[in-house]
């Protein structure tokens, strides 16, 4: 098996060097990868930090905040990106002391799901939301938050990464609803595009609004934090937009201004 040492944002950890993935590693050592999730990840990790990871795919983000936190519960439903994701925990055995994986989808409630693709499968696009996918499709097991923390053993969460393609609208207030003691930051990345259906104008229509609905649904569950920040990648820093999503909540109209777009991190933790 061949392996590859990878650098970023000051963590060294080892990949397994499948071709299939090596220009994806070559793009995640430069700081075109993300820079909004290694600042977030430098602000909000913190040694005693539990950290759980939704949508969790062959590990970039996993491996990149593992060394700064006490724990790791990460959450992966693709059957090719799982295995991916285990190779590479094998490769970091600190990493992997610390970490449960779970091949499974997050969800609001416990049952299984159709997960599908656009193609074979293992590239961090599958979704439960797209039924309507040609390429590879699974059942899967999926997992609500409260059981996916008992599964691992965790009593709560500290911090909460959310990638899950789509699934984010259900998930989210499902998973503050239950909650149970203080609520975890959450670092969500939003993909209002995959529930809009465009095979037809009626569907497009249809599904348009059922977005929309979706989405004031998902905004009113967040307005409880205190924060809402954005990564201003010119200036560096965090921006809070709490203000424009009670705007959003207030005014549903139906046009693309009314969807967060991107990442946020929720949170009631001001930055400096």
């Amino acid at each position: 098996m061949r392996t590859r040492t990878i650098t970023k944002a000051g963590e060294t950890f080892f990949v397994v060097d499948h071709e299939r993935y090596r220009s994806f590693w070559d793009w995640y050592e430069t700081d075109a990868w993300e820079p909004e999730t290694a600042a977030v990840f430098a602000q909000f990790l913190r040694p005693g930090t539990r950290y759980v990871d939704l949508g969790a795919w062959i590990g970039s983000t996993v491996l990149l905040a593992a060394p700064l936190v006490s724990c790791v519960v990460c959450v992966e439903p693709d059957p090719l990106a799982f295995a991916v994701l285990s190779e590479n925990l094998t490769l970091n055995p600190d990493t992997a002391a610390k970490t449960v994986a779970v091949q499974a989808a997050a969800g609001p409630e416990d049952g299984t799901v159709l997960l599908s693709s656009a193609g074979e499968g293992g590239d961090s696009n599958s979704s439960v939301v797209r039924p309507s996918d040609a390429g590879a499709r699974w059942e899967t097991e999926q997992l609500s938050f409260a059981t996916l923390l008992e599964r691992a053993g965790l009593a709560a969460a500290d911090f909460v990464k959310i990638d899950v393609e789509g699934a984010e609208y259900d998930l989210v207030p499902a998973l503050l609803s239950r909650l149970e003691g203080a609520p975890p930051t959450l670092y969500v990345a939003l993909h209002p595009n995959l529930l809009v259906e465009k095979r037809s104008v009626a569907a497009r229509f249809s599904s348009s609004l059922r977005a929309l609905r979706a989405n004031h649904r998902f905004l009113r569950a967040l307005l409880t934090y205190r924060h809402h920040y954005v990564f201003d990648e010119q200036t560096r820093t965090f921006r809070d937009v709490r203000i424009r999503n009670i705007l959003r909540v207030a005014f549903p109209l139906p046009a693309r201004a009314s969807f967060l777009i991107g990442a946020c991190v929720f949170t009631n933790e001001a930055t400096g």
